[in-house]
């Protein structure tokens, strides 16, 4: 047993870089009784841990504490705290890497070049139950880079190359706010056709505080997340500025068949003109869009409505629709060619 980090030690860490940390190990105990990760990766014996802007790391000991991975490797490239490692984590169960989590070059020297980390390739049909990934992204100025990793669980790519990988991410609340808009919110977007398609994400626990009553209150009823007390956090400073609320998703991936290509395209063009009629928007889609969507749907109360009002077994039924229009445009043809006149 590694032993929590004192209120004394953690006190040593006077820069936060906008980050916000769960400290009180009673309430990270609370928050793994609430996600049973057993029955994903039964003892844990041979589960591998990618642990991303751990911070000071509260968070990971309880982790092991608890679950005693095989592999458990700490990511983060920021001074302050991997200075905070050196000095603490001796003889820890911990590998700690300093490459810094928002490169992709990070997890290609990681894994295919150093080959320190290599998770398991599993088939898709199941949670990868060997690999799980832990990180913080609670910063919003990370909003991109927290959009940019859902992406690639649609697309199977970056860490998500290794099956469905489960992931635990803090989060700044209004980030998830836009991922669980649910049909006909005004903050539904296309990050929220993402999330719904290619992932069950649920809200595990969330800071009380005014953005939280942003969230559709069917989703907080229905998730029904562990509340947190900012008395619970780091920095214990808290201002306006500094207070960044946040919570923590659990991301499943899911098993889809489907032409990403496609869905990507009508997802893009549709969500612009969210509040456009869907008779007029398909026709961004590209010239006589419109007529063969009429004749394809034949519906005029749901050619009527919104792209905002569509769930995403609807986009995916369009994205079909697309698919058979023989007459779509390259969506990757160059607009300037500049061989076009050899």
């Amino acid at each position: 047993m590694w032993k929590p980090l004192s209120p004394k030690a953690l006190s040593e860490i006077k820069v936060f870089y906008k980050f916000r940390y769960l400290s009180s190990p009673d309430v990270l105990n609370k928050i793994f009784d609430r996600l049973r990760l057993e029955e994903t990766y039964g003892n844990c014996e041979d589960l591998k841990v990618l642990d991303l802007y751990p911070g000071p790391a509260q968070q990971s000991i309880i982790f092991n504490n608890r679950y005693h991975p095989k592999q458990h490797l700490l990511m983060d490239s920021r001074p302050q705290f991997t200075t905070f490692w050196k000095k603490h984590f001796k003889k820890s169960p911990f590998q700690m890497s300093t490459l810094n989590p928002y490169d992709w070059e990070s997890y290609l020297m990681l894994i295919d070049h150093q080959n320190i980390f290599m998770p398991e390739k599993q088939t898709r049909d199941h949670i990868n139950n060997k690999f799980l990934i832990m990180g913080n992204l609670t910063d919003k100025k990370m909003e991109g880079l927290l959009m940019q990793w859902y992406n690639c669980i649609g697309q199977k790519n970056w860490l998500q190359r290794f099956g469905r990988v489960k992931m635990l991410l803090w989060v700044p609340t209004t980030s998830a706010v836009k991922l669980l808009s649910q049909t006909y919110s005004p903050t539904r977007a296309k990050c929220s056709l993402v999330a719904e398609t290619f992932t069950d994400s649920k809200i595990i626990a969330l800071t009380q505080d005014e953005e939280s009553e942003l969230f559709d209150k069917r989703i907080i009823d229905k998730h029904d997340p562990l509340w947190i007390d900012y008395s619970s956090t780091l920095p214990s400073k808290i201002s306006k500025s500094t207070k960044s609320p946040m919570c923590l998703l659990e991301i499943d991936p899911l098993d889809f068949q489907l032409d990403k290509d496609n869905w990507d395209y009508i997802t893009q063009q549709l969500m612009i003109q969210k509040r456009t009629p869907l008779k007029e928007a398909v026709e961004s889609l590209g010239p006589g869009a419109s007529e063969f969507f009429k004749n394809e749907i034949n519906d005029p109360d749901f050619m009527n409505r919104w792209p905002q009002s569509l769930s995403a077994e609807e986009f995916i039924y369009l994205s079909d629709i697309y698919y058979r229009w023989p007459f779509k445009p390259d969506m990757f043809m160059n607009l300037f060619n500049p061989r076009q006149d050899d």
